[in-house]
């Protein structure tokens, strides 16, 4: 039983991580993703700037990448997953109400290495709709699959790519805010709770024109139950991430977004806890 929770438990939680689910092709290794350096902020400071979302249509190119490896037995062999997503958001006034969104995934493939099980694949397109306004951002819509590794990621990539920013931005602005996600991954529902922790760097060059560089640092904690090849399992997760915003306060545009976890991750089956520790990476790049 030890050696098929190694196996399948990585991949769960690879699942879990949003980088390895529901692939459209599985293949030889990928290359990690690599986060760049954020650029190099102005040093005289600009502002006040505001930044609000221009509505229409933003195709974004996202790439991931997770590393996991076992911390509760001798065994510390890396598993790898590395993912290519093509999202297209379309931004529509809503009164007001806010501003509804569409968000559509029609590419969603990834590469794995190690003892990463394969998946099934999922039928593309699919869509994700919603509200996004003052209180919040609301999914009213998932995929018409409320156990949709595809949907609970692009799920969480609104989270990132739709926020709530304060009406006047100054560099070294600093605020918090909250999120609560829930998703299903490897059929396990998972329930996610970030405390999000911004400030503004301040105005920096980025491919030849001017964005507004806003940081931000997450705690995250993380649950989840299910089965699992008919062992009932417990998931919990903890761990910091960090993240980088390149706003085009002019256009009303994320141009760029990166970020990073790092997550120990533990499942608990037939009474025993196994312990992970999980790296993970993605980029958010709007295409033309």
């Amino acid at each position: 039983m030890v050696d098929v929770l190694r196996g399948k438990t990585a991949w769960m939680l690879l699942l879990y991580a949003m980088i390895g689910c529901a692939s459209a092709r599985t293949s030889p290794p990928g290359v990690p993703v690599e986060l760049p350096t954020p650029p190099t902020v102005n040093p005289s400071p600009a502002g006040p700037w505001t930044f609000n979302y221009t509505p229409g249509s933003l195709r974004y190119q996202v790439s991931r990448s997770a590393a996991i490896e076992s911390q509760s037995d001798s065994d510390r062999s890396r598993e790898i997953s590395t993912n290519s997503t093509r999202e297209l958001i379309t931004l529509t006034q809503a009164g007001d109400t806010g501003t509804r969104f569409i968000a559509e995934v029609d590419t969603f493939s990834s590469t794995t290495q190690g003892r990463i099980g394969p998946v099934q694949p999922i039928q593309l397109p699919i869509q994700v709709a919603g509200i996004f306004a003052d209180s919040g951002l609301l999914i009213t819509s998932d995929g018409n699959d409320k156990c949709n590794p595809v949907a609970s990621a692009i799920g969480s990539d609104l989270h990132n790519l739709l926020t709530q920013f304060p009406a006047r931005l100054t560099q070294g602005l600093a605020w918090q805010d909250s999120v609560l996600t829930t998703g299903c991954q490897a059929a396990i529902p998972t329930t996610s709770r970030t405390l999000r922790s911004y400030i503004v760097s301040g105005e920096a060059v980025y491919e030849g024109q001017p964005v507004l560089i806003v940081l931000r640092t997450d705690t995250i904690q993380a649950q989840g139950e299910g089965a699992q090849q008919q062992h009932q399992l417990r998931l919990d997760a903890h761990g910091t991430g960090s993240t980088t915003y390149y706003l085009d306060t002019k256009g009303g545009r994320v141009v760029r977004l990166t970020a990073g976890q790092e997550l120990i991750l533990t499942i608990t089956t037939s009474g025993k806890a196994h312990q992970f520790r999980q790296s993970s990476k993605q980029d958010f790049r709007l295409a033309p």
